[in-house]
Order: C-alpha cells, then structure tokens, then sequence
C-alpha cells in the first residue's frame, strides 16, 4: 500500500511524518493511486455508495456472467457499474468532483491548523464507527454461535454508543490520544453523520508557538494609479511571495488583518525536535527572509491613459523568489510540482505578462522615482510563548479562530517599533536567538531594558542560529494535503467538511462557491477566480472594539470565563448581523485589541437605504446589546467609501477582505486614541443617515486622506430630544422616590396600566424631574434584570394643531421594539454554551439539512422585512387587520412616513378606528416589556387625537406607565376628553391606577442646598440676608433661581463679610441687593448684555421656535442676507458661533434630535453613484465615493448640522417680548419662504400634515394673508376628508384672526364676518376669494360636526361679506367660488339651523340669489345645482307640483357622463343628479306612485351605472327613497340585490370590508328589512340572528346621531326603517312568543321617528311614511290583542 504523507501533523524538514501509523491508515482511508482520486473509493465507487433504487440484477450476478477478463475486482466492478448504471454514476462523479473542488477551494481562506483540527474529527470519528461496527459485528455472531466466544480488544469496554467528536482542547496535537467511552445498544448500522456532530464551543487549545507579525504598506496609494484587475494582481502577487516565505519556512497563516498578516510556528510536546527554540529560529528567518525579498517594490501605472501598471523590482527579477513563479495552482491538478520546473515557470511568467503585471526591486532610497509610481513595503515583528487558540461561534452559521496570548503584544511592540524593510523581536524571542545562536549588537541591553530589537534589515541579518537539519516545509495543515485528503473521504464525510470550512470562511467566498457551476471550477485557475471575486465597492465598514482584558492568565476558571465572553460577544454580533443581512469580515485579536470587523455593501450584503436602515442601526444594536447583555464597554468606528473587495494573499492561503483608506479609517476612528467609548462615523455615512442625529467633532488626520477628516458621533433622538440628565440636583428627591416605588411595583408584577400626572408651574423644575426620574426608573429596572421600554416626547407650542402629533416620534420609538411572534422558538437555534443574551434575542434564519443550499440571498427576505420604519408599520398593519387606507392616511400624512403609496381616492377611516389601531399597535409593540414607561413632557400642548391615543393605551394596556407633565390644567386647559380626566381623578384613583404629584416651589432650605452647590460654599457660609433676597427674586421657583444665582456667579456678585459669612454686593438705591425686581428683569438683563450679532441672531431662533435646527436657521440667513453659495459654509458657521456664545450663556443647548426623516426612501436625496461608466471606473479610486445630494442635504453644512432648543420657554417668551411686531413678521415671511422652497423640494413633505403646518405657522405669524390662506385651505381640506374637522376650524380660524383680529378698536366701526369695513374696502379679488373660501370650508366643518348653527354663521359670514366688499362687483372675481354658500346655507337649513317665518322668506330669497348668481355663470354644473336646491325649496314648502317643474329644467341641462365629476367636486356629491332621487318623494306626495316607479327605474338604469363607483355616499344618496320606494311596491327582494350590487361589493372592492363611510351603519339594517318583507312567506336562513338584533335595545341606537336628520331630507328616517324590522318579525310564526315585545318596539320606534320627522323640518315625505306605518303597526297590534 502506498503511503500518504501530511504536513498537517508534526513534519520536520527532509523528512515526512505519518498522520498515523500503517494499521491506522489501512483502517481508516483506503491509499489511491494518484491525487487524482483513481482508485475505486475515492471516485465514491464502494458497495455501500450504490443507492437502493438502482434498477438491475446484483453486482455478483453480473460479474459472474461477465465474459470479459479484468486485471483486477474494481476494474472489473467499474466497468459493470458503467454498463448498468452510466448515467447516474457520471452525474455522482461531477457530484462529487465539484464537493471536492469546494472543499478545496474553501480551505485556502481557514487557518492550516484549524483544517488539522476537522481532518482529526473526521479520523476520531471513522475510529468510533469502526469500533461500534466491530461490536456489532461480533454481538451478531454471538447470537447465531452462542457457544463461540469473541475477542474482544483490552481497550473496549461496554456496550456501543454513538459519540460526538470533540476537537482537541488539552491533548497535543498528534493524533492518536483518545478518550475512552461507554457505549449503548444500538440497532441497525449507524451513519458517518452521527459521529460528526460537535459540542458546545467556545474550544480552546493552549500552544507554545512563535508568532510573526508582517505589516504591509503602499496598498492606498497603488490603488490610485492601477485598476481593479491590476490592483487585484498587485496585492495578491505581492502577498503571494509573502505566502511563500511563510510556508517554505513550515509557518502556518492565522490571520489576515487588512494588510498585515498573523503566522504561527508552533512548538510540539511528542516531538523534541520541534521544540520552541526550533519555532523561534524558524519565524526569525523566514521574517528576515520576507524583508530581504519583499521591500521596496515598486509599482508604476502604464503610459497612454491606461490604468493597467507595472509592478517591478529595479535591479533584477530574482526567479525562485518571484511570485510569478509560484504556480496559481488549478484546482485538482498534483501539487508537487517541483519548485524549478522550468516549463511551468515560463508558463506563468508568460500568463503574468500578458496581463501587464512586473515586479522590480527598487533600492532603498526612493530618490529619483517616477512620482506616478508607488512603493509596497513590509516590516516585521516576532514573539514567542504561550498561544491560546480559540473557536468561537456556532455550529449554524459562522465561526472565528481567535489567538490570545502574551506573543500578541510582543509582536505589536515590535512591529511598532519597526520601519520599512526591518525585523523586530522582542526581548523573549532575543533570549532564545541568544541560546541557540549568536546576536548582534546590544541585545543584552534591550534584554534589562525589555525592549524590541532589530534582528534583520532588508538584505542583513543581525543574527545567526547554529545549523540544524532541515525538517518538513510545512508545519500545519495546508489547502494541498485537504485536497489529497479529500479523495479517501466518503460523501457524507465531504459534506460534514465543507460545512465546517465554510464557517470559517468569508460569507461572499461561501456564497460565491455555492453559485459557481462544477464547469468553471475546473477549468478556471485560481487566479481567474480571485479576478473574477475583485470589485471596487462602495462598502460600510465598521470595527468595534470590546473593551475587555483579553489577558491570558493561566487560571482556568478565569480563563475559561474569558473564552466564554469572546464566545458570547462573538455570536451577540452574529446574530445582530444576521438580523440586518450583514457580514461579519473577521473576530480577531491583534495589536489593537479584540475587534469585530463587518461590513454592508458586498455581495449579497446591499440593500436600499443600507446605511439608514441597516447598518447604523446594527451597529448601535451591537453596541448597545454587548453593554447591556453582556457588561461591555465598546468603542466603534464606522465609514463609508469605495473599496477593494476580493480575495487577498497566496494562491494556497488567502482571505477575502476589504481594503481602503475608509477601511483604514474606521479602525482609526475605533482606537482608543481617537474614541473615549463612542461611535463615530466619517461624513459619507453621516449624508445618507437621516432619522439620526450626528454631533460633529473635530476633524482628524487619516492615513490615505489629505485633508483632515470630519468625523462625527451619532446621538439618538430618544435620549437627547428629551433633555440630558444631571448628576447633581436640589430637592424632588420624594418625588422621585415615589415615580420609582410605582415603576418598581408594575415592573416586579404585570398589572393593569397607570397614569402618573405632574402638574407644576412654569420654572418649578417639572421637566428636570420628569427627565432625572424616567433615566434612574430605566436605570434600576435594568438592574433588576427585567426588560425596560422608554419612549419619550416633548409637546411644543404648535402641536395643538398637528392632530396625532405625539405619535409621530412615540411610533418611531415603539415600531422599533416591534418582535415576531414566533421568536421565541427561534432562540432554540443559538446554541452557545455560554451564551448569556437574554431570552427574547432574535435568529432570523435557520439552518436545513440541506446545508449547502444556504446561500447570503436566502437569508435576506426575512431579515429585510423589518428594516425599515415602514415596512415594520405595513407589518403592524397587517398584524392588526387595518384596512389599506390606513398606510395612506395614518403612514403618510398623520405619521410622516414615505410609505411610497398614492392616494387611492378612496374614503378615509374612520378617527375613532385610527385611535383605536394606534393604541393596539403601541400595546402590540411594547407587549414583550416588563414595563413600558411613556413619559409625555409639557401636554397642555398635546392636541387632542393624541390624548384620545394615550387614553385607549391606558384603558387596554398592561404595564404602561404614563407619565404626564403638564402645567396646572387650571390654567392651561388641556384638550384631553371630559369623561375620561373626570374618571382619572375619581375611579381611576381610588383604583390606584391613577397618583398625581403637585409641585411646588423650593422652601428656604432647599434654596440654601442651591446656593451651596451652585456657589461652591457651605450651607453655613451663607448669611441669612443674601439667600432671602435669591428667594424672594426668584419665588423659589427652581429655574428662576437658577438664573439668579447663574447671574450672581457670572458677575462675581459675593462677598465675604465682616461676619464670616458670604453675603452679595450691596446695589444703589435698590432694597434688593441683586438690583432686579423680578425673573424677567433679570432674564434682560442677561440678554442686553450681549452682542448685537449675538441678539438678532437669537431673535431669528425665537421666531424658529423652542428647538431649531441650524441648517434651517443658515438657510433663511442666506434669504434675509443674500449670500452668495461660495459663502454658504462660511455664513452658517459664523451663525454657529453666534449660537455656541447663547449655549455658554445658558440660552440655547444643543438637543440632537432626530431629523423628522422615516421611510423607505428616507435617504432618496442623497444616492451613492454604483453605476458609473467605463471611462469613470478608470478613474475611480479607493475611498472616493460619489454621492447625489438634494434639497436641503446638497447644502455645505447639512453634514454638520446640529439643532438647538432653549433651555427654558422664558427665554423665547423674553426675546419675542421685546421684538417689534415688524421684526416678528419680517423674520417669520424669511423662514416661511425657507420652509416652503424645502418643501417643493422634498415631495414626500408636500404630504405630511406637520411639515405643512410647520411652514402655515410661520406664513400666518408674517400676517400674509394670501400664503396662509392658500396654505391653510390645503391643510384644513385634508383635515376635513379625514374627519379632523375640529383641528381644521382651528386652522381657519388661524387664518381669518389675521384680519378679525386687526382693526381700529372703534366701537362704530361696522363689521362684515368679523372684519371691518375698512379692511373690506382695500382687500383684493384674490384676498376676496381666499375669505369666502375660508368661511365655507369652516361652515362645512361645522356642518359635518352636527353643530348647524355654527355652520349657519360661518356660511353667513361669507354671504355678507360677498355683498359688502367692493371687489366682488370686479370682471375679474370668479363667482363660482360664491356657489358653496347657497348650498352650504340650504343644508344647515334642512337641519334646523335657521329659524324663518312661516312663509319661509329666508330660504326662498337664498334660492332666488343662488339660481340668479349661477345663471349669469353660465356654467351647467353650478345652475343645475341652485335649479334642484329651487326644487327641494318648493317641496319643502308644499308647492310639489312646481317642483317637480324644476326638474324638467334640470333634464334639460344635466349631461351626467360630462358633469358628474365636476359637480362631486364642487359640492361632494352629485347634488344635481340627486334631484331625480327627490322627485320621488315629490311624486309619493302627489300619489303618483307610476311616476315614482318610472324615475325608480331611470336611477337605477341611468344614472347609477354612469356614477363614480368610488363615491359611495353619493350612490346611497341617488338610491336611498328608491330602496323604499321598490320595497312599498312588491320588490323588496330585487332592491336588495341592487343594493349589493351598487353598494356593497364597490365598497368592498375598493376600500375592503372594514372600510368606512358615512351611511354604512344603516347596511345591515337596510339588507335585513329588504330580507324580511320580500321573504314574509318564506323562510330564512337568518332568522335567529335577525330575531337577536332586534331584541337588543343597543342597536336602535343611532352612531352618529346625525343619521337621522341627514337621512330624513332624502327620505323615510333611519328609525322609522329599524322600526320595520321588529315589525316584520312580529308577523313570523317563528317569532310568536317575542311578538309582544317586538311590536312594542316597533310602535315605539316609529313613534320616535314621527316626532322627528315633524320637530327637525324634514321633508312631508318622512312624515307621511311614518304615520302610514304607526298606524299600521297599531293596528296589528290591536289585531292580536283581540285575538288573544
């Protein structure tokens, strides 16, 4: 048999070592004849590789009938195989060729010695199987020769087991050491696969090794001149002939860190040969070796514009050094092709060449070079001693080998202290140069001193070992022996390998090979395959340093926690990056610690808006969940740009990698030199990162950067917009206590929800209190180990108006904790033994058996469904049943979100629904938590569909702690509901459930506590006058004295008195010794004493409102002031300094907050440019990245930008006290102007209700009536289709107190809607047209709130204000603007709003104007509209003949098919149609019951199919009196089938069954009365569900209210119809023993709706149809009552 030899045990040079000895390879791998696998086994050919199914008669039979003679049993075995069984087994040899090729591939990007580590597993395993088999062997002959007894081996005990293989912790690392076990029965013959399963890692061997460090340099600046394919030639031929020296040397790669690289010699403990001098000897030659052969090599682009260059070394090509002579090995080929074959050197010198690739050796001096060219270079440092190699992660989806170890920092010390072309040793690696050999120079000295020392230089060396006798070339496992390996492996075995590889591997590498076909494999080089991988990316790189000590130190109970915690960090991260489709590049330990390296942007990695959206997030995630699981501390820095992505090293050791100068930077950003504990990120991930905020800092220098690079800190909004927190504060400590006591009570035990009201006065200190307690309430329900959710808001002075205005950042908070339902059962898959991570953390993959189909594509459609606000909000949505609309409405308008939907046309839901999904959706969220705190800031703000929201959370929650701050209600009425703060202060209290806590202000000890801590000086250093006068000019309210006492320190205003004591300065001639008599005075003072710039420049923030942003502020200096683009940067700086003077005064801080920025496309406007052309791509260079900028964030300062508030509400009220009216105005126009050009730019904003009303404040403040008006309209119209009717008054009103409010106070001045003559008389058209649109949409708000009356003055309003002012008269005002008035006037009449004279005067001489205005229009859409208002007026009035007159002028002017559309727009629905739907009743009147049928049947064939079948209200409105009209005359059934077909199923195709309208209450109602009266004699299906409706007393009931009036002018009222269905019942056989009852109901119903009919001026026909069924219901009544 021919022997195998392996570098992967323990080789020495000249000779080769067996893995095992002769009886162990025959047992265990079958020898082949070639590497190419020809012996029987390795083509998979054994007996039991043939499956089951095969078709054919048994293997013996056919060979017995062979005639063919076979030099020997598996020629003769293939051939039969091949005769029978062709076509399946060439497809398992491709099979099986292609696994082998992989597994190949794979292991040149793992460590040798983690390959020595599978190789070994796969023996001990085979060792077990064949044990196992062995017993079962000889248990099956025991029982069939029960007298015979069998050998059994002296080391076999027990019974048979299957055992799991473990790597090697303690043992050496020869194989053959092997534990012994207890086996179990087992029944049937068991598979490789069970006794390749693995333990719990971490995995940990302890080695004495020598380490090499060898750093490279030059890699960014040859990027600049060579392109993708020649950069990728340069550094892997570069890295190539540093590969070489290291395995000609018998060294092992670790690592690839950037552009260094790890090696190892490692010292054996069975071999003495191999000892850790030999190590040591080993590493200090094969690094003087590297710096000899590897310095200095020049790299030059090519002439002619190409970017293909030359790589050289200038004085000769050293051919058994060059890297072109190493054989780019195709895959499969023998490996041992000698090292001087000359037809293989040319082979590869001649491919190298056509590429367009030299190398040349430059000398030392770089005097003269071509300053194109650039110059690689290496140094080196060596270590030795005691080496902890680690496996981390898990079995599913990725794995680290990590080493620690004093050698690391021995190697950093000396690589530091090396320059270019230099070996460095430490003193430990001199000491054993030493004993096996001499060293020049003072090494003793450096050995006292304990100091690296350089032991070579380029071609000297400094040392020199006593010769020994060469060993193997390799001492570890290599990519060549797995290959050889792989051929006596079985296919279960090759499976089981090439997963554990592909742990270790890159995720693209793994990916890359899963997807490349078996063809291109072999006849592709490795070369091709590395070219092929290289790109130039624009790649998110981030590392993050643990802070942790990764000293080993040799207690085991220490160690062993240290190997679990990198365990634990490492699949902390893994996890984290698996949830957001990252990859994770490397887990390492180096000379900058322990660091985790992952990036976003590589294949299978990209995604849109990657950084918003995936990569900050997880790197916040990552940092925050290792402090918060884990304990630790993180430093991180993160960038952004274009790098070279590919396969980095030797043809047999590579890695994949980036690298860049953005690489380089982010490691700098991540070093403690640079970071005090932060994140920091450089500019390009600051542009496209919108929904955080980013505080610059200063810039610093990078290397590959020629200018200083802007870095910056990225701060989330929730934890700065709320206010910082102080480590020191005066008083509330009781206060605090008790928020703490009721958070502890609801964390410990799930309760129902509590409300926690502070009400405190301006400057009592409510919002320090509210944000000291939220951080130390998070702070001690961490500690108490249960899950904590803070989310918090701040209302300002314009959120009254922003309906659901909390929800916007309170949704953002919540959608972030939103979790899976099934989670939990996913935690299954973490597999770590010492995972600590708590137990709700998410995997968002698993693994199949399948495990080789698992590829990075398949791993995204899950993770990326939740990555965005967005998409997590359609997730809820769908969670919790929302009708689409929702993503519409409440997305895009009410939350802000870029939901990328166009509105549907469709009807908005319903308020109390989008009250009711909101709440769910924040309980559905937060349900995980063990206590949700919702701490809500300065609520006498908060509009009021917010505080309907915190109320529904409060009813249906559990564990929400509602923590409210608010002035005294008193004062400052909140818009919360009435019933609902009534039953706070009573049930809700007695409940427990509901504490409020009254502030006050500060009594004179706790004044005394504020002096001394602000003053420095001791309680009873303070004379008694001094802190009287600070109590009494500040109240003892908290803010104000700090001001005081602020002022005090500033001006220096102690002193020490004669008394001991410190006391203030005495004042002239005022009794106070401050010299201010109040807070006010004293806040001016402050103020009068800056600079001029520095005032107007806070006049600007105080008109920008209590928080701001400076790029807002900048941009409106740029209007005010002109300035140039050129000078953009230097104006919003020079604004920047002005601001940091407010900060250092204690005006203005800075807050952080978060860019009002969600969606999908949050980062739309600021596009990374992938796609470039050819002719750019070759002027491309590394770390430049080409980034499109848009609206607001193309402005110099965007990166930069930062946002202010002011520390308290005083000061804005003390600037804009001050401020002349003009000046406010003047400022206001300048930002409002500002607002609305962003807003133009942005489309999604154009949208979103809050930036609307952001842009509307400041036009209305400026008191430009046009713009506010025009503003205004827009926001009040789509405030009123989506039921905010409320809020869009108060916009209205906002607009009209421009002119209401402005006048000469002269008592006889007359007024027209409020406004006097005088304005009325100098107003314009346009002004004209914006007033009476105004009043009209308020009259319609008012009207669709029921309140007629209020409508009736808002539409009175416009109609005397049409007939003063002047400018109506004027050709050029558009009259039809007029026409809402009259319809709007006659239908608050038709509700009652009016009272008029019998004769009906009013609404006669309303119908004359509108019919009159309209006719002279000339337009059809607008007279026919005032001809069939004319017709309901004359009915109304009794004249049902001349009404139905009007509709034959109607006929002669409606065009349906050209004037619906215009007519729905202009008065919500087809009022001019509708006329037909009254002429019915007309006709009902009159007992022309045929003509009535006949305009039935014209509806229902003519203008109905015409409709909008979206315009469901109007459909209802056309076919309301048609429904009863067809029921009275024997065709109930068939006006049902109408009704579904015209109303329900349009309905529900278009807006879904839980879509809403105005009418959709009398639904089922209506289909139940039609289903009744056409079926009297029938049975029904429904009847018992019908039969329960109308037995209960709820469902008559009308909601809203309104209905009835509405629905009584078009016809029967809706009670009158409910009081049908009792009745109908009543006359049921099924329904006898009810009869009573329901005909009770019924009679009372129509009672109800008889005196309604006649109390609320509805049309005759209500009336009549209501008495008509009174008496018949009275009758039948009467009818069983006799009868009984």
């Amino acid at each position: 048999m021919e022997e195998y030899y392996s570098a992967i045990g323990d080789g020495e040079q000249g000779s080769h070592q067996h893995y095992f000895n002769a009886d162990e390879e025959a047992d265990m791998f079958e020898s082949s004849t070639d590497s190419r696998g020809s012996s029987l086994y390795s083509s998979g050919l054994s007996d039991h590789w043939l499956p089951d199914n095969i078709d054919g008669p048994p293997l013996d039979v056919i060979s017995a009938n062979m005639e063919e003679s076979f030099e020997d049993d598996k020629a003769e075995m293939l051939a039969v195989l091949m005769k029978n069984h062709g076509s399946f087994v060439s497809s398992s040899l491709v099979e099986r060729s292609s696994l082998i090729q992989s597994v190949a591939w794979l292991s040149r990007h793992v460590p040798g010695c983690v390959l020595k580590s599978l190789i070994d597993a796969i023996k001990r395993a085979r060792k077990e199987k064949a044990k196992a088999e062995r017993r079962r062997e000889r248990h099956k002959n025991q029982k069939q020769k029960p007298s015979c007894s069998s050998d059994i081996g002296s080391n076999e005990i027990g019974t048979e087991m299957m055992v799991p293989v473990k790597f090697d912790k303690d043992n050496d690392d020869d194989v053959g050491h092997e534990e012994e076990h207890n086996y179990n029965s087992n029944n049937g013959e068991t598979s490789m696969e069970q006794y390749l399963s693995h333990t719990n890692l971490p995995i940990s061997k302890s080695q004495d090794s020598a380490l090499l460090f060898v750093d490279i340099s030059g890699f960014t600046l040859i990027s600049q001149l060579l392109d993708v394919e020649s950069l990728s030639r340069a550094i892997n031929s570069y890295f190539q002939m540093i590969i070489n020296e290291v395995l000609s040397h018998g060294g092992d790669v670790l690592k690839f860190a950037g552009d260094a690289i790890f090696c190892q010699w490692t010292a054996s403990r069975s071999n003495p040969n191999k000892n850790l001098e030999y190590c040591v000897q080993k590493a200090a030659n094969c690094a003087a070796s590297i710096v000899n052969n590897c310095s200095d090599y020049l790299v030059a682009s090519n002439p002619v514009g190409s970017r293909r260059g030359s790589m050289s070394r200038r004085d000769s090509v050293r051919s058994t050094r060059s890297s072109f002579e190493e054989n780019f090995v195709r895959r499969g080929s023998s490996l041992d092709v000698p090292s001087d074959s000359s037809s293989e050197k040319d082979k590869l010198v001649r491919r190298t060449s056509q590429r367009g690739l030299t190398l040349q050796r430059g000398s030392s001096s770089r005097s003269g070079l071509d300053p194109s060219a650039a110059t690689l270079n290496v140094k080196c440092g060596i270590g030795v001693g005691r080496v902890a190699g680690i496996h981390v992660g898990d079995d599913i989806s990725r794995r680290e080998y990590i080493i620690l170890g004093d050698p690391i920092d021995q190697v950093a010390k000396a690589e530091a202290a090396a320059s270019h072309g230099e070996v460095f040793a430490s003193p430990e690696v001199i000491e054993y140069l030493a004993k096996i050999g001499t060293v020049q120079g003072d090494w003793e000295a450096a050995l006292k001193e304990r100091r690296p020392m350089r032991i070579a230089l380029r071609e000297e060396k400094f040392f020199e070992a006593h010769q020994c006798r060469r060993r193997s070339s390799n001492m570890s496992a290599s990519a060549d022996n797995v290959l050889q390996r792989c051929d006596n492996l079985d296919y279960s075995e090759l499976i089981w390998l090439k997963r554990m590889i592909s742990l270790y591997a890159h995720p693209v590498v793994v990916n890359d090979d899963n997807e490349t076909t078996s063809r291109f494999k072999n006849e592709s080089d490795d070369l091709e395959r590395h070219l092929a991988e290289a790109e130039l990316r624009n790649v998110y790189t981030c590392f993050i340093s643990p802070l942790i000590d990764y000293k080993i130190t040799g207690d085991e109970e220490k160690d062993e926690k240290l190997f679990n915690l990198l365990n634990d960090i490492m699949n902390l991260a893994r996890r984290q990056l698996d949830r957001a489709c990252g990859h994770l590049r490397q887990f390492i330990v180096d000379d900058k610690g322990v660091v985790l390296i992952f990036t976003f942007g590589l294949r299978g990695s990209t995604f849109p808006n990657m950084i918003a959206h995936h990569a900050i997030p997880v790197t916040l995630s990552i940092c925050e969940s290792l402090l918060e699981e884990l304990g630790v501390k993180t430093t991180a820095g993160a960038t952004f740009g274009k790098v070279y992505c590919g396969v980095v090293g030797g043809s047999k050791r590579h890695e994949f990698a980036a690298l860049g100068p953005s690489v380089n930077l982010a490691a700098r950003l991540m070093s403690p030199k640079t970071n005090s504990g932060v994140i920091l990120v450089d500019k390009n991930v600051r542009l496209l990162t919108s929904q955080i905020f980013f505080k610059p800092l200063p810039a610093v220098k990078a290397k590959g950067y020629t200018e200083p690079v802007p870095i910056f800190e990225p701060v989330m909004a929730g934890e700065n917009e709320w206010g910082q927190t102080k480590t020191n504060i005066v008083g509330r400590e009781s206060e605090m206590k008790e928020i703490m006591r009721v958070a502890k009570d609801m964390a410990l035990s799930r309760i129902a929800s509590k409300f926690l009201f502070v009400s405190a006065a301006s400057g009592t200190g409510k919002s320090t209190l509210m944000v000291q307690s939220t951080e130390r309430v998070r702070a001690m329900v961490k500690k108490m180990k249960k899950r904590v959710i803070v989310t918090r808001n701040i209302s300002n002075d314009g959120d009254s108006r922003v309906p659901f205005s909390l929800f916007r950042s309170i949704f953002r908070d919540v959608l972030l904790e939103v979790r899976h339902e099934d989670e939990n059962s996913q935690n299954s898959l973490q597999g770590s033994k010492g995972d600590s991570t708590r137990a709700d953390s998410v995997v968002d993959f698993s693994i199949s058996e399948q495990w080789d189909s698992l590829s990075l594509r398949s791993q995204s459609s899950k993770n990326s469904t939740m990555s965005t606000d967005v998409t997590r909000f359609r997730f809820i949505c769908e969670e919790l049943n929302a009708p689409p609309e929702f993503v519409e409405v409440v997305g895009k308008r009410l939350l802000g979100l870029k939901t990328g939907t166009s509105n549907t046309g469709g009807s908005p839901p319903e308020l109390a629904k989008i009250v009711d999904f909101m709440a769910d959706a924040f309980v559905r969220c937060t349900k995980h938590a063990d206590l949700v705190l919702l701490a809500l800031d300065d609520v006498h703000w908060m509009d009021e569909m917010s505080w309907k929201v915190v109320q529904a959370i409060f009813e249906r929650g559990q564990n929400v702690l509602s923590l409210i701050g608010s002035r005294p209600p008193s004062a400052n009425p909140l818009t919360v509901d009435k019933t609902f703060w009534s039953e706070l202060q009573s049930t809700y209290r007695d409940d427990g459930r509901y504490l409020e806590i009254s502030l006050q202000p500060f009594n004179e000890m706790e004044v005394q506590q504020m002096i001394s801590f602000t003053l420095d000086i001791g309680m009873n250093e303070i004379d008694s006058s001094f802190w009287r006068n600070v109590f009494t000019t500040s109240g003892g309210m908290p803010h104000y004295l700090s001001y005081a006492l602020e002022t005090i320190k500033r001006n220096n205003l102690t002193i020490k008195l004669d008394i001991g004591l410190v006391g203030l300065k005495s004042s002239e001639g005022d009794d106070s010794k401050l010299g201010f008599g109040s807070v006010n005075e004293l806040l001016l003072y402050r103020l009068d004493a800056l600079d001029a710039t520095v005032r107007n420049a806070l006049h600007l923030a105080a008109v920008l409102g209590n928080d701001f942003d400076l790029l807002d502020a900048a941009l409106t200096y740029e209007q005010m002031f002109r300035v140039r683009n050129s000078d953009r940067w230097e104006s919003a700086m020079g604004l920047c300094s002005l601001f940091d003077i407010a900060i250092d005064e204690g005006i203005l801080e800075q807050s952080f907050a978060v860019e009002d920025v969600t969606g999908d496309d949050a980062d739309g406007d600021a596009v990374v440019a992938d796609s470039i052309n050819e002719e750019e791509k070759m002027r491309a260079s590394l770390g430049n990245v080409a980034i499109s900028l848009r609206g607001r964030k193309s402005h110099p300062l965007y990166a930069e930008n930062r946002r202010y508030r002011f520390t308290h509400d005083s000061w804005k009220t003390s600037i804009l006290n001050i401020m002349l009216d003009g000046r406010k105005a003047e400022l206001h126009e300048y930002v409002a102007i500002t607002l609305e050009q962003e807003m133009s730019e942005e489309a999604h904003n154009q949208d979103d209700l809050k930036w609307q009303l952001r842009v509307f404040r400041h036009w209305n403040s400026s008191g430009n009536f046009s713009k506010a008006s025009e503003l205004g309209l827009k926001i009040g119209s789509q405030m009123m289709i989506m039921g905010l009717n409320p809020q869009a008054i108060m916009i209205f009103n906002d607009v009209l107190d421009i002119w209401t409010s402005t006048g000469t106070e002269c008592d006889d001045e007359e007024r027209y809607g409020d406004i006097e003559a005088s304005i009325l008389d100098s107003i314009d058209v346009q002004e004209l047209e914006y007033l009476i649109k105004l009043n009209i949409q308020k009259g319609k708000a008012f009207s669709s709130l029921g309140q007629g009356k209020d409508g009736f003055k808002a539409f009175q309003s416009a109609l005397d204000i049409l007939h003063y002012a002047p400018c109506a008269s004027s050709t050029d005002f558009d009259r039809s603007v007029t026409f809402p008035i009259f319809s709007g006037l006659f239908v608050v009449l038709k509700f009652g709003a009016v009272t008029q004279d019998s004769e009906f005067s009013y609404e006669k001489n309303l119908c004359k104007q509108f019919v009159e205005q309209a006719r002279l229009n000339n337009d059809p859409v607008h007279y026919g509209r005032a001809v069939a208002m004319e017709g309901e007026t004359l009915a109304r009035l009794g004249n049902f003949e001349e009404a139905l007159e009007t509709l034959d002028v109607i006929k002669s002017i409606y065009d349906i098919e050209s004037q619906h559309a215009a007519i729905c727009k202009s008065y919500g629905s087809d009022r001019v149609g509708q006329a037909f739907h009254h002429s019915i009743n007309w006709n009902h009147a009159l007992g022309q019951t045929d003509a009535a049928l006949a305009t039935c049947k014209y509806i229902v064939d003519e203008i109905v199919p015409k409709s909008d079948p979206k315009n469901v209200h109007n459909t209802i409105c056309l076919l309301y009196t048609v429904f009863v009209t067809m029921k009275e005359n024997g065709m109930a059934l068939e006006a049902r089938d109408i009704f579904n077909l015209r109303l329900v199923e349009p309905f529900e195709q278009h807006f879904g069954s839980n879509g809403s309208t105005f009418s959709k209450p009398l639904w089922k109602p209506i289909l139940m009365l039609l289903d009744l009266q056409g079926n009297q004699d029938k049975p029904i299906d429904n009847i018992d569900e019908y039969l329960a409706w109308a037995l209960d007393e709820d469902n008559y009931i009308l909601k809203p209210a309104m209905l009835e009036g509405a629905w009584g002018n078009f016809g029967p009222t809706p009670t009158a119809l409910l009081a049908e269905i009792p009745y109908f019942l009543s006359r049921r056989d099924e329904c006898i023993k009810h009869r009573s009852c329901l005909l009770h109901r019924a009679i009372t119903q129509m009672d109800i709706s008889l005196d309604n009919a006649k109390s609320k001026s509805m049309i005759k026909f209500a009336q009549m149809y209501a008495q008509q069924k009174l008496d018949t219901m009275k009758a039948y009544q009467k009818e069983c009552m006799c009868n009984n």
